[in-house]
C-alpha cells in the first residue's frame, strides 16, 4: 500500500507539475505574445506614415511633371510661331522638306524687290506669296529657291540664317 500512495502521490505530484508548467508557459506565451503585437503594430503604424509620405511625395512629383508638360507644349508652340527654334521656318507636310520639295510659287522681279536683308521668314512669305523649294538646310541656316514667272530658268536665290533674311540673288526675273 505503502508503494500504491507513493505512485499515487508522485502521479499526482507529476500532474500537478505539470499543470503548473503549463499555466506558466501559456501566461508567458500570452505576455510573449503582446509584446510581439504591440512591436508589430508599432512596425505596422511606421509603415503606414512612410506609405503615406510617399503618397504625398507621388502627388507633388506628379504635379510638377503635369507643370513641366504645360511650359513644354508653351514653348513648342512659341518655338512654332516663331519659325522654330533655330530661326528656320518650321517644317510642315509638303513645305520646307527637303531639297526638291516646295509650294510652286512663281516670283516677280517687283516682289523681289521688296526683299530686305534682315526681314523675317514670315514677311518674306507674305511678300512673295509662300514658300520657294528648300535647296539646303544646315543647323540655322535655309537656302530656297523660287523660279520666276518670266520662264527661261528666271529665278531667285534667298538665304536665312536665324530666321532673318540674310542674302538674295536673282537671275532672268522680269
Amino acid at each position: 500500500m505503502k508503494h500504491l500512495k507513493k505512485k499515487m502521490l508522485g502521479g499526482t505530484s507529476l500532474a500537478l507539475s505539470l499543470f503548473m508548467l503549463s499555466a506558466c508557459g501559456s501566461e508567458v506565451a500570452t505576455t510573449g505574445a503582446s509584446v510581439d503585437t504591440s512591436a508589430l503594430q508599432e512596425k505596422i503604424t511606421g509603415l503606414e506614415k512612410k506609405l503615406v509620405e510617399q503618397g504625398a511625395k507621388s502627388s507633388e512629383q506628379e504635379q510638377k511633371i503635369a507643370e513641366l508638360e504645360a511650359k513644354l507644349n508653351e514653348l513648342r508652340t512659341n518655338v512654332i510661331a516663331v519659325g522654330g527654334a533655330s530661326g528656320q521656318t518650321p517644317v510642315a507636310s509638303g513645305n520646307n522638306g527637303s531639297a526638291g520639295k516646295g509650294d510652286g510659287v512663281l516670283i516677280t522681279f517687283a516682289q523681289y524687290e521688296k526683299l530686305e536683308v534682315g526681314m523675317s521668314v514670315e514677311d518674306v512669305i507674305e511678300i512673295l506669296g509662300g514658300e520657294g523649294e528648300a535647296l539646303s538646310e544646315a543647323e540655322n541656316m535655309v537656302v530656297y529657291n523660287y523660279k520666276g514667272t518670266a520662264g527661261n530658268g528666271a529665278n531667285a536665290v534667298i538665304a536665312f540664317q536665324g530666321g532673318k533674311l540674310l542674302t538674295k540673288a536673282q537671275s532672268g526675273l522680269n
